[in-house]
């Protein structure tokens, strides 16, 4: 069962300025720029049914370019953190970028997200 997410790739500007940011963390494992996202939503394990129906719906989307600014980092898992979160400032394009994609996702049957209406993040 594949295990999916939408997201938007990170500029190269912005993925330069997070990978300078890197270290600190003892025991860390930096993923490479070119696999820097901003998540859009989380759809989870599902079969391949599923899986292709969300790529076609996917692949329908046109959306123009719009800016993205990075506003902070934070992190999660407590006192031994497991991810380093860039967070980005809030744009009315992403937003509803991320809102058509939730649309979407519950055309398909999928679970709507519990904070859908959230900003999103990388």
């Amino acid at each position: 069962m594949p295990r999916l997410f939408t997201g938007v790739e990170i500029p190269p500007d912005i993925a330069e300025s997070i990978c300078m940011l890197r270290g600190g963390l003892p025991g860390a494992r930096w993923i490479t720029p070119e696999h820097y996202h901003l998540t859009l939503r989380f759809i989870g394990d599902v079969d391949d049914v599923i899986a292709h129906e969300v790529a076609s719906l996917l692949g329908r989307v046109k959306r123009g370019a719009f800016e993205m600014h990075m506003e902070g980092l934070t992190s999660f898992g407590g006192r031994k953190p497991r991810a380093v979160v860039a967070s980005v400032a809030p744009q009315p394009a992403l937003f509803e970028l991320q809102a058509e994609q939730e649309r979407l996702m519950r055309r398909i049957g999928l679970e709507p997200l519990e904070d859908a209406d959230a900003p999103a993040r990388p």
